[in-house]
């Protein structure tokens, strides 16, 4: 079963203000036509991204911002958290969010949405994209009761229920404050308005309303969120809330003549409660979805949309099959992919589905403090993994989180941290020099599909019933693929009949065998040795711990004199390597001790000998303070070159004039 989904997402109404006179315009409007993003001469368009997080900064770091990501091969922002009350993240400005939050949270901030506009309209400058959403992390004030007047008693409950709320800890509240537009018209009304105002007022400095620029090519409902999930998490409202909430369900139960007892919204005590308690939050869930969908269109966006991301079971995901233009997840994982069959990668491509265009909105290596400590030294493997695999799979959008949040004081009027160190930080990663070492390498190869698409796709289909009672099974789903078969073949999902040989296919029956191959041969990953390699025509890539044997595959790179490296080779003039004249490379290497070390050996051999009068010649790019520095590359019989060990975490290697 194929399905085909293509519309026009944009028309072009006016060139951006943002475009110097007499130059095109650097966004350029796409459409979705099955898995994929298009450009107007029809070529795929994948995004290589960053979360910008409550970030408003002054216009000129709003300047050097964009064209710092650019420089690194960004082409989208996802602005996260933008209506969270942030002065722990702002503390210079009213709320720290794009509204004031005084008396309600009906109202910009002038000075926040001023500085929201420029930095989006700078980063439309460099053809940098944006992901939008309709919540942004909404909360609510008691002032905001008068969008919906129904009674002074109603006015009054509502707002003590919202007063409540607020003083509800964060990691208790912050769930309920997602899905209560789900279930309450108020809330719905004022994101409803939020939407609406948001979409149509027009960026002074683009002269373009959010509705009709074609530089938002997405926008969520909710972040992370599933009604059904909340509900087995034992997510409990105020009582305002709670109240109609449980009446709702016990007229829907009534309704659908299923008998039900005081306690089977959480725990349903039946089979057939099971199931009608799955339809009947799923059911709130999609026509919510819909409602903010129309209020969209009403604003004049034809942006597409999603409800809202993460794997929260069938239900939720056969909900987005039927109704969502794109898919998204997230995903916190260990960064060494290699260490074992299963990966991080596999479990965040869960939610993929057939013909429907694929992000991962949020990415990084795990949170928490054991597993920064534990991963952290080995977390560069995460980049060329997931460009790798993401091209692979044929996904449409990575986004890093994230590249800052708030009011960043640690970054100069260049926009560059003013401390770059050599240490994870996950919510800042403009601070952390290796992961932006990798930055522009691995973006190259994914943007550019460098890693070639899956030869053998393979689709896991899920049958009705697969509504559960608990968290466990929820999480776990129906049917899943075993581990390592999504590092052979690219595997998505859908809903429906259950093909007669699905249950007795290799990827359905037994982990897969290491090393790991792609049905492409270009990746391979070998968890016996903790290696990942990447062999394709423009790029050759190595990441993983070294032994005394070569990594497989291989047939330009060698990389040795290292415990662990990480070394990427990219050609940037369209030709293979063994034709080119230009490569972009970077490099980790760690000792045995885990530090970092200079001394690791990188050779270069079966490269196109340099024309006569000509040689080769290494620029270091990385880091920023060597920038332009030349260092000598070695030329050894037959063509091998060895580059220079010390001095340098990315670095040009060109054909110029002796």
């Amino acid at each position: 079963m194929s399905r085909v989904v293509s519309f026009a997402l944009f028309a072009v109404s006016a060139l951006s203000l943002s475009a110097a006179p007499g130059a095109s315009d650097p966004i350029v409007p796409l459409t979705i036509k099955g898995a994929d993003y298009h450009a107007p001469d029809g070529k795929p368009v994948r995004f290589w991204g960053v979360n910008m997080v409550a970030s408003y900064p002054d216009h000129g770091r709003a300047d050097a911002y964009a064209k710092n990501l650019a420089d690194l091969g960004v082409n989208l922002v996802r602005p996260h958290h933008n209506l969270r009350p942030s002065k722990d993240w702002n503390p210079n400005m009213v709320s720290g969010a794009l509204v004031t939050y005084e008396g309600t949270s009906r109202e910009f901030d002038p000075v926040a949405l001023d500085r929201f506009d420029y930095l989006n309209a700078a980063l439309r400058k460099h053809g940098i994209y944006l992901a939008l959403s309709a919540h942004f992390t909404r909360a609510y004030r008691p002032g905001d009761a008068d969008i919906l007047k129904v009674d002074a008693a109603d006015n009054e409950g509502w707002a003590a229920a919202v007063a409540e709320l607020n003083t509800w800890h964060w990691k208790k509240s912050f769930d309920i404050r997602k899905l209560l537009p789900v279930i309450d018209e108020r809330a719905a009304l004022l994101n409803e308005e939020f939407v609406h105002k948001l979409l149509t007022h027009v960026n002074p400095h683009t002269g373009l309303s959010y509705a009709e620029d074609p530089q938002v090519i997405s926008m969520e409902v909710v972040n992370e969120h599933a009604l059904q999930y909340s509900i087995i998490c034992m997510h409990r409202l105020p009582d305002y809330w709670q109240s109609r909430f449980e009446k709702r369900w016990h007229d829907y139960a009534a309704a659908a003549s299923v008998a039900i007892g005081p306690g089977d919204l959480y725990k349903p005590s039946t089979p057939e409660v099971i199931a009608l308690r799955a339809k009947f939050l799923t059911e709130l869930d999609e026509a919510y979805f819909k409602r903010i969908k129309a209020a969209v269109r009403a604003a004049g966006s034809q942006a597409p949309m999603t409800f809202s991301n993460l794997w929260q079971g069938d239900d939720t995901l056969a909900m987005h099959e039927r109704q969502a233009d794109f898919i998204e997840n997230h995903a916190y994982i260990d960064p060494l992919v290699a260490r074992g069959v299963a990966d991080g990668l596999a479990k965040a491509g869960r939610t993929a589905l057939v013909d429907k265009p694929f992000f991962i909105g949020e990415l990084n290596q795990s949170e928490g403090g054991d597993n920064i400590a534990k991963q952290s030294p080995h977390r560069t493997m995460l980049p060329l993994a997931s460009a790798a695999y993401g091209s692979f799979n044929n996904w449409t959008g990575l986004v890093w989180f994230a590249w800052m949040h708030g009011e960043d004081v640690g970054t100069g009027e260049d926009g560059w941290a003013r401390y770059e160190r050599r240490t994870s930080n996950i919510g800042g990663m403009v601070s952390d020099g290796m992961m932006i070492d990798h930055m522009r390498t691995t973006g190259m190869i994914f943007r550019r599909g460098l890693v070639a698409r899956s030869k053998a796709p393979v689709t896991v289909w899920t049958d009705e019933p697969f509504a559960v009672a608990g968290y466990h099974p929820l999480m776990r789903g129906k049917y899943d693929a075993q581990p390592g078969w999504v590092n052979v073949h690219a595997i998505r999902r859908s809903y429906g009949s259950v093909p007669a040989d699905q249950a007795t296919a290799p990827w359905m029956t037994a982990p897969a065998p290491s090393p790991i191959v792609s049905d492409t041969g270009e990746i391979v990953k070998d968890v016996e040795r903790r290696q990942l390699t990447v062999t394709a025509p423009q790029t050759e890539a190595f990441s993983g711990f070294l032994d005394d044997k070569a990594p497989a595959g291989l047939k330009h790179l060698g990389v040795s004199e290292a415990a662990f490296a990480t070394v990427i080779a990219v050609t940037d003039d369209g030709k293979e390597l063994d034709q080119t004249e230009r490569l972009i490379l970077s490099r980790t290497a760690l000792d045995a001790a885990g530090k970092e070390t200079d001394a690791s050996r990188i050779t270069l051999q079966g490269l196109a000998p340099a024309p006569e009068g000509k040689g080769w010649t290494f620029t270091i790019t990385r880091p920023r303070a060597d920038a332009g520095k030349k260092l000598p590359v070695t030329a050894a019989e037959g063509g091998r070159l060895t580059l220079p060990a010390g001095g340098w975490h990315e670095g040009e290697l060109s054909v110029q004039k002796l």
